[in-house]
């Protein structure tokens, strides 16, 4: 019996002599491997770390060439318009997308969602697009419905007077700011876009928010309107859809702003008159400058 176990003790001598030789190899080797460099830095960081640490200690041990072969491939992304988040310089709206504060330098666009009867106020922010804004509208009835497309803002006013059409006023007098006398409709401020005299405003009549109740503009709450007033700048996008989802956006609709003073309001001097918008029959006005 003993005879055939002396084969076995002799294997497992051998065994241990050369896991010790191992051992006192590996702990007189002055630099770690990478591999384990990387497996301690991850099994000694909190968790929630761990992923971060380790793509850094990754990051530090690259070659030159490496790092340029990631900055080569970077800078094709953005040729292609793959930088995040668009593909192909576009982004799908989807019902999930995160809620986050405004950035005032960030761009921003405006949608206008016919079926919910909800504005929204989108912006991008690094590498993703977060809402900062959901409040309610009022839209155009369906004999006066509020068309659909891309819009730009183009001028921003506090407190616009009011000129009605014939069929309400045939004298047509100018109706006074929101803030002189409530029977103005466009309520404490406008928002004015480029086509179609279709614009952004506030209310005389809270009441009808979240209805088909307008002459084609989009009506919103006046302390709503003031939020969004503060969010929006000249030049900014805004989307007017039937349908939130599913909406593209392009990579266009967020060009930087240049001017963040354009985001101040905007008044109208009073030696000026207001300025009839046509074929609408509750209208807004500019002024030519």
């Amino acid at each position: 019996m003993h005879k055939r176990l002396l084969p076995v003790v002799a294997a497992a001598t051998v065994y241990m002599l050369s896991a010790s030789v191992a051992m006192a190899e590996f702990k007189s080797e002055p630099k770690i491997t990478r591999e384990f460099d990387i497996a301690h830095t991850l099994a000694t960081v909190p968790a929630g770390r761990a992923r971060h640490a380790g793509t850094a200690a990754v990051k530090a041990d690259r070659t030159e060439p490496e790092k340029k072969q990631e900055s080569d491939s970077n800078s094709d992304a953005k040729q292609a318009g793959n930088e995040a988040p668009f593909v192909h310089n576009h982004y799908v709206l989807t019902g999930m997308l995160p809620m986050n504060g405004f950035h005032k330098g960030d761009p921003t666009v405006v949608i206008v969602d016919k079926g919910s009867h909800s504005s929204f106020a989108l912006q991008l922010q690094g590498e993703r697009i977060v809402r900062t804004l959901t409040i309610s509208n009022a839209i155009g009835t369906t004999e006066k419905p509020t068309p659909p497309g891309r819009y730009t803002v183009v001028k921003k006013e506090m407190y616009p007077k009011w000129l009605p059409p014939k069929s309400i006023d045939p004298k047509q007098k100018v109706v006074p700011p929101y803030n002189q006398t409530h029977k103005n409709p466009l309520g404490v401020a406008a928002i004015y876009l480029n086509k179609f005299e279709i614009d952004l405003h506030g209310t005389n009549t809270p009441g009808q928010i979240r209805k088909s109740a307008s002459h084609g503009c989009i009506r919103h709450s006046n302390s709503d309107m003031l939020k969004l007033y503060g969010m929006v700048a000249d030049g900014d996008v805004v989307y007017i859809v039937n349908k939130f989802r599913g909406k593209v956006l392009s990579r266009a609709d967020f060009p930087k702003r240049s001017n963040p003073s354009s985001m101040r309001s905007e008044s109208v001097p009073d030696s000026q008159p207001p300025r009839r918008h046509k074929g609408m029959s509750l209208v807004w006005y500019t002024v030519d400058t």
